[in-house]
């Protein structure tokens, strides 16, 4: 069984993240290049210029209608960004945790294996043994705040899917004439691979349109956060506030600026990852 390194939890082989934690899984197999045509294909550079640091420049884009109706009624452009910094910044603080807890069981063990190894006294060990489990089930604790926390976006999980699906597509074609294989089966199964590709597509279209949609209200954000550290400052040297009001404000932007900043940077990864 598969197991994805940080939480252990059985993972897929086709998977790029874990689904239960969020983290970037690495596989031995190399990637393999598929071209498929009539697909949405976009590209992220940065740009010092964007608010976001990011610009996207789209080629021969498959023109998708998304009803505007039921799209308001999922969630607005601000909301899809909110939606989207939620994941990325509870999929680091999730991803932070395990990290902690593993490096705290890897010094609880070093310990033990100095005390078998008698490097240091056992009962100089014990009292600091005791502290560190005593710190892994305080994180351990935490753990429990992200229950019910869906770890990666559903455009990321569509993109594995279709990328499995291309797989199976291009193992297939290696058995065209495979005496093991009629040629019924072989066409059979040809043409529910790429039924399933073309369903993939067209959802993972509609997931895009999205993403343009959040980069657009993304840029709006940044421009706005941009103008209030402005207005801070400006109010800071008139007096209208004082120094450390400022100086509060001024971190409490700072921290959603990064925080957008990172939504973009996922954004781009996905545009990437869509390919």
């Amino acid at each position: 069984m598969v197991e994805c390194h940080y939480c252990r939890n059985p993972v897929q082989s086709h998977w790029n993240f874990c689904r239960k934690c969020g983290a970037r899984l690495f596989h031995k197999e190399e990637a393999e290049e598929l071209i498929v045509k009539d697909e949405v294909i976009e590209v992220a550079k940065e740009d010092p210029s964007s608010p976001t640091g990011m610009i996207y420049e789209p080629l021969e884009v498959e023109e998708v209608e998304v009803d505007e109706e039921e799209e308001k009624k999922e969630h607005t452009d601000e909301e899809l960004v909110e939606r989207i910094a939620d994941v990325i910044v509870k999929r680091e603080d999730f991803n932070a945790l395990l990290k902690k807890k593993a490096d705290l069981d890897d010094e609880i063990n070093k310990m033990l294996d100095r005390v078998k190894n008698k490097l240091i006294p056992r009962n100089e060990a014990l009292p600091k043994i005791k502290e560190l489990k005593e710190e892994v089930d305080a994180v351990t604790a935490r753990e429990t705040d992200f229950e019910n926390f869906s770890a990666i976006l559903p455009i990321e999980e569509i993109i594995e899917d279709r990328a499995n699906e291309r797989k199976k597509l291009k193992k297939l074609s290696a058995l065209k004439g495979d005496k093991a294989v009629s040629r019924a089966t072989f066409d059979e199964m040809e043409t529910k691979y790429k039924k399933n590709i073309e369903n993939l597509t067209i959802k993972l279209n509609v997931e895009l349109a999205k993403m343009r949609k959040t980069f657009d209200a993304l840029e709006r954000k940044m421009k706005s956060l941009q103008r209030d550290l402005e207005v801070l400052y400006v109010n800071s040297q008139t007096g209208e506030i004082s120094e450390k009001a400022y100086e509060k404000h001024k971190q409490e932007k700072s921290v959603e600026i990064d925080k957008m900043k990172k939504v973009s940077k996922t954004v781009a990864d996905i545009l990437a990852e869509a390919r």
